[in-house]
């Protein structure tokens, strides 16, 4: 060797080659990468259904693509400069790939899910969206972002990195064979279209004025929302765990009440008709200028009028449950009805079927949506009657997708011709009903041929109310409504049951029409949003007066009980809105459009958007129509966040309490009892019923029915329908019966005359229930088409077979 050194570096040509290679390598991926955000960005700003269309939106995506840009670009020059020092160094350029490359993956990623995220969401996702998430534990950040990514979407972005990658790849590998001089011409030309690109998406996103949920980078968007963004955690703040202000009856000091009833009190019937996306500015009582609430207008002389009414969030399922339970939520993405269904709560129904009441629940809608159907079993409801219980002769309003299931909704004139049916039925006990509406229900189908079959005018088709095509048809489904209501109570007046009931009216969210740039009701939790009518009618009791207190729907239930002269149950949270103790404050929320609380103090209103950390306070007096932020820089922000803190942090610690207990709660696990409410229809001697659970023979039972005397099919069907009328419960004793898995009820002595001759034994279940807990129909299987049929009424079984009854029986237990 002579003595000469010999270097492990390796030439200078092959690091400059390797530099070169990887320099090209990381631009032209950069620049591969930002035009695909660029189309992910055109299906955020102008979303399409269809491959052209798609294709059709790639130029605005790409002109929106701004911020994109400006990371791609900033990225890759970014990893230029710290793969300069390091090109001598097969590892070091190696660790600096690496980042790039893991870094463009996450881009791409979560550029990809920024798509359904802003989708659901209204913006990207936020570091505040985590916080909340996790501190309230539930599973709204988790759920997100797997909704986000689901497996097919994940299949696409995949690919389409993939596709990036390699693109990037061979595009580099084609630069390296160009010459000195091409190889500087297409460098200027690259980075003169860089800079042009720049200044022109710069350009259309502020000439557009486009929002900047649309547009924000999404990763930019989270660092900012973490490390720049003001917003004090209000779930953290130090605030009264136990709110008095949301404490339940057990909490607090017992209140009297303003109200005094006549004795004896005329009150032996409640009404409760709720409508279907309703703000309180379109009811005529309430100062709405469109000529669409006739009947409400005409009985406010016998009614109470109470003007600062409010839903908790803009929400049905959420509504439902305070309806019933006089809770709030949890403050969650999901809410109650979807993530604890079977939640041991007191309820107004619960509580009315305990005095002798006879409970009846109808809806337009479809009651699946979000698990109402579940909720509603354990609430002390008689019937339970959604769409697909009606006759109706006008066609199902068909809107369900593969996405959005359960949409699908009856007129509101069917609905309500089945409550008439149900409160005409036993004329000897009192009855609790709640009706609710669909047809107000966005996007307003009135420009079906079916809807002139129902429209409220004296002549075909749509009434005139106003310019915009959506807000009219609105207009037109709330008329059918109101008629809808008419209807109910004509039919009361002429049985002679409208002076003996309470009439209780409200909608259960409000609608937006673009007051603040907002559409439909889940965007905000502005006025148009979330207040809500509310007007009890009674000309016995009400006499066309106003009640300004503030209240909410988890009022509703202690008003109609404080007015029947019941006692309010322990777990409620709401007061009577006659309440001489009553705070004047309620608290709203929206989980949806990034994270938005609320309440009203008697006029004063506080927004908070816990994602940008923005106050707004109004003067609802002066300003009704929330048009004057009042917060500024001299306001006090702690004490304005303060309500919302302690109702927050009060309420999550109420449901996990809650949840804890029934989770602790073994002994409902056992399961003791069977009850099956049946009929049948008679030939030759009853049907018999063999029980059977885990395959083991438990009890037999001859079900009583009506004598058959039916001949053909649609006779046979019709009288089996007739007899399901009269069914009656069927007790089994299942104590001696270790953790049953699967209940069989087998049909087992069908027996028919034949054909052209009177005579045909069937079976008809109409509910079943384990625990005293009615079993929802999606637990019920019937072995084939062949054997029966499972509808809103019941089981229908017309040759031996059997029902299946899957558990679990109870709710969280296996």
């Amino acid at each position: 060797m002579s003595g000469r050194m010999v270097s492990n570096e390796p030439p200078a040509s092959s690091r400059d080659t390797r530099f070169r290679r990887m320099s090209l390598q990381f631009i032209c991926t950069g620049l591969l990468s930002w035009l695909l955000l660029g189309v992910y960005r055109g299906v955020i700003v102008d979303p399409q259904t269809t491959l052209g269309g798609l294709v059709a939106s790639m130029p605005k995506g790409l002109a929106s693509s701004y911020y994109d840009l400006i990371v791609m670009a900033s990225l890759t020059v970014t990893a230029l400069i710290l793969l300069f020092p390091v090109k001598a160094s097969r590892l070091g350029c190696a660790v600096v790939g690496f980042i790039f490359y893991l870094a463009v993956l996450v881009s791409l990623g979560w550029g990809f899910a920024n798509i359904n995220l802003v989708k659901m969401l209204g913006e990207p996702f936020t570091f505040q969206w985590l916080v909340y998430g996790d501190f309230l534990q539930n599973a709204d950040a988790r759920n997100a972002m797997g909704d986000a990514l689901n497996t097919r979407d994940v299949a696409i972005v995949s690919v389409s990195i993939l596709l990036v990658l390699v693109l990037g790849y061979a595009a580099a590998r084609l630069w390296l064979r160009l010459g000195v001089v091409g190889h500087r011409i297409l460098l200027a030309t690259l980075v003169l279209g860089v800079a042009g690109a720049l200044a022109g998406t710069a350009y259309h996103v502020h000439a557009e004025a486009l929002p900047a949920a649309k547009i924000d980078n999404p990763i930019v968007h989270f660092v900012e929302s973490a490390l720049l963004s003001p917003t004090p955690v209000v779930l953290t703040m130090n605030a009264n765990a136990n709110d008095p202000d949301t404490a339940s009856v057990a909490e607090r000091p017992p209140e009297t009440s303003s109200f005094k009833a006549p004795v004896p009190n005329p009150i032996k019937n409640v009404l409760i008709f709720m409508m279907e996306s309703v703000p309180s500015k379109y009811i005529e009582t309430f100062g709405g200028k469109y000529p669409v609430t006739p009947n409400i207008k005409s009985y406010a002389a016998d009614s109470v009028r109470f003007d600062n009414i409010y839903a908790h969030a803009p929400s049905t399922h959420y509504s439902l449950f305070s309806l019933f339970t006089s809770m709030y939520n949890d403050i969650s993405y999901y809410g109650m009805t979807m993530q604890h269904p079977y939640l041991p709560l007191d309820s107004i129904s619960n509580t009315l079927s305990a005095h002798s009441f006879r409970t009846g629940f109808f809806w337009s809608a479809d009651s699946r949506f979000q698990r109402v159907d579940e909720f509603l079993l354990n609430k002390g409801l008689d019937t339970i009657q959604d769409y697909r219980g009606q006759k109706c002769a006008t066609p199902t309003f068909k809107l369900s997708s593969e996405q959005w299931k359960n949409m699908d909704y009856n007129s509101d004139l069917c609905t309500a011709q089945s409550t008439i049916d149900w409160m005409n039925k036993d004329e000897g006990n009192p009855f609790f009903a709640i009706m609710f509406t669909a047809m107000t229900h966005y996007p307003y189908i009135t420009d079906s041929p079916m809807f002139s079959k129902m429209a409220p005018s004296s002549h075909a088709g749509l009434v005139h109310y106003s310019d915009d095509e959506k807000f009219n048809a609105y207009l037109n489904a709330l008329k059918v409504g109101d008629t809808a209501l008419g209807e109910i109570l004509e039919s009361l007046k002429q049985s002679g049951k409208l002076d003996s009931t309470l009439v209780v009216i409200l909608g259960d969210h409000g609608e937006a029409f673009g007051e603040h740039d907002d559409y439909v009701h889940a965007s905000a939790i502005y006025e148009e949003n979330v207040h809500i009518p509310l007007i009890m009618i009674n000309k016995h009791l009400f006499h066309d007066q106003v009640v300004h207190s503030v209240g909410g729907i988890v009022d509703i239930a202690p008003t109609i009980l404080d007015i029947l002269g019941l006692p309010l149950p322990k777990q409620w949270q709401g007061r009577s809105l006659f309440s001489e103790q009553r705070p004047n404050k309620t608290f709203f929320f929206n989980p949806w459009a990034g994270f938005l609380f609320g309440y009203r103090e008697d006029d004063r209103k506080v927004v908070f958007n816990a994602t940008t950390g923005k106050v707004e306070q109004y003067d609802l007096k002066a300003d009704p129509d929330e048009r004057t932020n009042l917060f500024n820089d001299a306001s006090d922000r702690n004490a304005l966040l303060q309500p919302i803190a302690g109702w927050v942090q009060s309420q999550r610690r109420r449901v996990a309490d809650l949840v804890a207990a029934e989770a602790k709660d073994t002994a409902r696990c056992t399961v003791t009892s069977l009850e099956i409410d049946a009929t049948g229809t008679e030939f030759e001697g009853p049907p018999r019923l063999d029980v059977l659970v885990d395959g083991k023979p438990v009890a037999q039972i001859n079900v009583s029915g009506v004598q058959s005397k039916a001949i053909t099919p649609d006779q046979i069907g019709a009288e089996l329908q007739a007899a399901s009328a009269d069914a009656k419960p069927f007790f089994v004793d299942l104590s001696a019966v270790a953790s049953p898995h699967l209940i069989e009820l087998r049909f087992a002595n069908d027996l028919w005359a034949g054909q052209g001759k009177p005579g045909d034994r069937n079976l008809f279940i109409k509910s079943v229930k384990v625990n005293g807990q009615l079993v929802p129909n999606s637990r019920l299987h019937i072995d084939n088409r062949a054997t029966g049929y499972t509808d809103g009424s019941g089981t229908s079984m017309y040759n031996n077979g059997s029902l299946w009854v899957g558990g679990p029986f109870v709710d969280g237990c296996v």
